[in-house]
């Protein structure tokens, strides 16, 4: 046994210096630094990568898709309350992209790809194949790191001499189990088990991450502090992703710490792969991990099928050890088929002597790889663990809930089935009236925060050249064009803290000035932002709608001087 002892000894002392470099390389806690909205020089995404110990999860991508948004290469639409229903809307020209990072520009590639007369649905953005996500991750990821080395922000976490001494004992301990394995079995050819272990272990070394320099470290401290500041202001993380058009880089920056939780629930560019949700249940935002059995005998069958799919393997098993005897090898798959029919026997008695009653929040239904028609996965959020196994819903009941609905159900504990379901509350609830009665220019009467917006359709069909309809949503409205649906001009508002963010959001960098306009009035591009009091207003000129840009502070006036001030 010494030849053993021998390699074991070798790979034990392997994996023990491998320890010891990542304790001693392993991510410094980072203290944020005092509260602030001031953004730095950093891009998202090299953020994101700063903020989780320089690894590219989840607000990765989604920060690089808001901030191309926030940037103008394409707008996001949201059509109703439903932020899941948002679309892609690419610019009609294609500018030029020499300004963009590596990884901009791959994420713009796959919007085009996909886009048919320049729109996609967001959520078609995932994949569909695992491996090809896992490629086209990777080569981001590999772009962003990149990035983050060459601004000095990052480096590779285990050094180029902890490095060599790594690989070098790899190779080493792979040599020595070759030997070995050469002198168990006499087999020359068995020596090549040296090269397997060798690039195992080299892997390993590989896969081992970045770390901050200490560059990096401060520009983490910093954006910490930022995180903390939007976490201090809780209707930040309820943002939906076409809020962009109002808070411009904000929201790509808040998906980057995590903030933004609403954006991030709907945005992905991975391969659907849902394992990891988003729960609001209780208050706060955790995520939360669910397992949908796949190969499991008896999940999500009825106590009838159990009893059923025992009888049968009782049936195949008796006929087995008829067949083969009940002695030797060739009994073996007889007892194991009698020992899968105690087990479901057994979980059938579980079932019919108990039941439980569970109420949760409905983070997802997916349906069963097997038979959708008859069986979904029902993933529930009881607000007890992190943790979650997926209920056996009847496929019939599909429709019965939806994701952010709380519900209560009755189900069986073996087979996980469930018996009965009531929802106690629906996940789009009645939006809260708050502010003053008011009837605004286009008949409605309803109960606004911000003030209506005294701008008619024939004033903007005057601004924008053509014909148009409006379409109300929660403190947005959006004007139509009559003759292909497109929006042409957008009005959204905030109040209160989100209104001071949207300010310092729009009214920077090469804004111009418009005097005599509100308490504060700026144009920049093809958008014009008003404040009057703590209300902040952006008027945004969009697709065909860009021929009236020269007007906008026109309407703006208007907008200053009949509702906001009347608010």
């Amino acid at each position: 046994m010494a030849d053993l002892i021998l390699a074991g000894v070798a790979v034990g002392l392997w994996f023990l210096a491998y320890g010891a470099c990542r304790i001693a390389t392993r991510p410094a806690p980072r203290a944020a630094g005092p509260a602030t909205m001031d953004l730095g020089p950093e891009p998202p995404a090299v953020v994101s990568l700063l903020v989780n110990g320089g690894s590219t999860g989840t607000g990765t991508t989604e920060s690089i898709l808001l901030d191309l948004a926030a940037a103008g290469w394409y707008e996001l639409r949201q059509p109703d309350a439903d932020p899941r229903g948002t679309t892609i809307h690419l610019a009609g020209a294609h500018p030029d992209e020499s300004g963009l990072r590596p990884y901009e520009r791959q994420v713009l590639a796959r919007v085009r790809g996909l886009a048919v007369d320049g729109v996609v649905p967001l959520t078609a953005l995932a994949f569909r194949d695992a491996d090809e996500s896992k490629d086209w991750n990777g080569h981001l990821r590999a772009a962003v790191v990149a990035d983050a080395r060459a601004a000095g922000l990052s480096r590779r976490r285990f050094g180029r001499t902890m490095m060599t001494a790594l690989y070098l004992g790899a190779v080493t301990v792979g040599v020595v189990c070759g030997l070995v394995a050469v002198y168990r079995t006499h087999l020359r050819w068995t020596f090549l088990l040296s090269l397997t272990v060798a690039v195992v272990l080299a892997g390993l070394v590989q896969r081992v991450g970045e770390r901050a320099t200490p560059a990096g470290l401060d520009a983490t401290s910093r954006w910490l502090a930022v995180g903390t500041w939007l976490r201090n202001h809780e209707q930040f993380a309820e943002l939906p992703p076409s809020a962009v058009a109002v808070w411009d880089r904000y929201l790509a920056y808040g998906a980057a710490l995590g903030v933004t939780r609403r954006a991030l629930d709907v945005l992905g560019l991975d391969a659907g792969d849902q394992r990891e949700l988003w729960s609001s249940y209780r208050g706060g935002w955790r995520r939360i991990r669910a397992r949908c059995p796949r190969l499991r005998p008896g999940y999500g069958s009825t106590t009838r099928a159990l009893l059923g799919q025992a009888l049968l393997l009782v049936v195949a098993g008796t006929f087995v050890l008829g067949v083969a005897g009940h002695s030797g090898w060739y009994a073996l798959p007889g007892y194991v088929l009698l020992a899968g029919a105690a087990y479901l026997l057994g979980g059938a008695l579980v079932d019919r002597t108990r039941s439980v009653t569970v109420t949760g929040q409905v983070l997802a239904l997916r349906p069963h790889w097997r038979d959708s028609r008859r069986l979904i996965h029902l993933v529930l959020d009881d607000g007890t663990a992190d943790e979650t196994t997926a209920w056996g819903l009847p496929g019939g009941w599909g429709g019965r809930c939806r994701p952010g609905d709380v519900v209560t159900i009755t189900g069986r504990p073996w087979s996980r089935r469930v018996g009965a379901l009531t929802v106690r509350s629906s996940a789009d609830p009645e939006p809260e009236q708050t502010g003053v009665l008011v009837t605004d220019v286009f008949g409605e009467v309803d109960h606004m925060r911000a003030g209506p917006l005294p701008i008619s359709v024939e004033d903007v069909a005057r601004v924008v050249g053509q014909q148009v309809r409006v379409r109300r949503l929660p403190r947005r409205v959006d004007f139509r064009s009559e003759r292909d649906n497109s929006t042409v001009l957008r009005a959204a508002w905030a109040d209160g803290t989100a209104g001071q963010i949207a300010w310092r959001a729009n009214a920077r960098g090469v804004a111009t000035p418009l005097p005599g306009i509100g308490d504060e009035a700026y144009a920049s591009g093809d958008k014009v932002v008003l404040r009057v009091g703590d209300i902040t207003l952006v008027l945004t000129a969009l697709g065909s709608g860009r021929i009236g840009t020269p007007h906008l502070p026109w309407l703006l006036t208007r907008c200053a001087r009949d509702a906001l001030t009347a608010a």
